[in-house]
């Protein structure tokens, strides 16, 4: 096999890796909101810890004794420190934006973040960026700019208020940040490598999160009920896309995997308009319309 056979085999592995995780975050964005209409997003977050530390702590362990050479790449250590943090600290408040607004708006605004990426890719990493690209990343920021007058008035007839417009803004922004970080570790971290330090980083964001939010220690021992199984097929879900997504980072090229993720809006939309039976406006449509469209666009070659 000839080194161009293989970059093609790594590129539609990677392309296969990215739907897969589009599709399951999709749906779990979906499953999330029904959870968290009858459970808390502290509650999710909680089970969400103690759901995924247990799966950490064996990736670390597998980490140490197949690969086991954190020491000597303390640089691409802290790159992978700071892109897990930013992608857990980013979930948490996601699932909080998810509380108080529509998931169809939460989860476009959200999947906006490879605009940021790719522009910080450009900037600090030297990354060229072809004239389409470039476009798509303005229509998704203008298109973020229409959202935020549509839904951050009270004017606007929708269940999307202004603290779910800013958390969602909020998770944009830390993902956007958090990308470049989570490509620099994997550039220099096996992909076990860079998971098993997740370790290091779930503990003090989810308890300085539940602590922020006034929570008891009951909260970490959950009452089997509905909620709580959705919360747990949610994180379960998620952890599944988030590795799909890491792996795909890890062959391919992170200008177009992260922003063939972020299309999942549109499985996110269907299934809410399916399941949720949320209802948007032409106008909403046509916006979010754009959003996808701009993605595309960033994400050609």
């Amino acid at each position: 096999m000839t080194s161009t056979d293989t970059e093609i085999l790594m590129a539609d592995s990677s392309v296969l890796l990215a739907l897969c995780s589009l599709a399951i975050y999709g749906l779990t964005q979906v499953i999330a909101k029904a959870a968290v209409g009858s459970s808390s997003a502290t509650s999710m977050v909680a089970i969400n810890f103690l759901v995924s530390v247990p799966v950490y702590v064996l990736i670390f362990v597998t980490a140490i004794v197949l690969w086991g050479e954190y020491v000597d790449h303390l640089e691409y250590v802290v790159y992978g420190l700071i892109g897990a943090s930013t992608a857990r600290g980013g979930y948490y408040i996601y699932l909080e934006a998810l509380e108080k607004g529509a998931v169809s708006m939460v989860g476009s605004i959200t999947a906006a973040f490879p605009a940021i990426t790719a522009v910080l890719a450009v900037t600090l990493l030297g990354e060229d960026l072809e004239p389409i690209n470039a476009l798509g990343i303005a229509m998704v920021i203008v298109s973020m700019v229409a959202l935020s007058y549509s839904h951050g008035t009270a004017s606007s007839g929708h269940a999307f208020t202004r603290s779910a417009l800013m958390l969602s803004l909020a998770t944009l922004l830390i993902w956007g940040f958090g990308g470049i970080f989570i490509k620099l570790a994997l550039d220099g971290l096996p992909l076990i490598g860079y998971l098993g330090l997740y370790v290091f980083v779930l503990p003090p964001i989810a308890f300085t999160y539940l602590r922020h939010k006034g929570a008891t220690k009951s909260i970490m021992i959950p009452k089997w009920t509905v909620p709580v199984i959705g919360a747990v097929v949610v994180a379960e879900l998620w952890q599944l896309g988030y590795f799909a997504e890491t792996s795909a980072i890890s062959v391919g090229a992170a200008s177009i995997v992260f922003p063939l993720i972020s299309a999942y809006p549109v499985v996110t939309i269907l299934g809410a308009r399916v399941f949720l039976k949320e209802r948007l406006s032409t106008r909403d449509w046509m916006i979010l319309g754009l959003v996808v469209l701009g993605i595309l666009l960033i994400s050609v070659p």
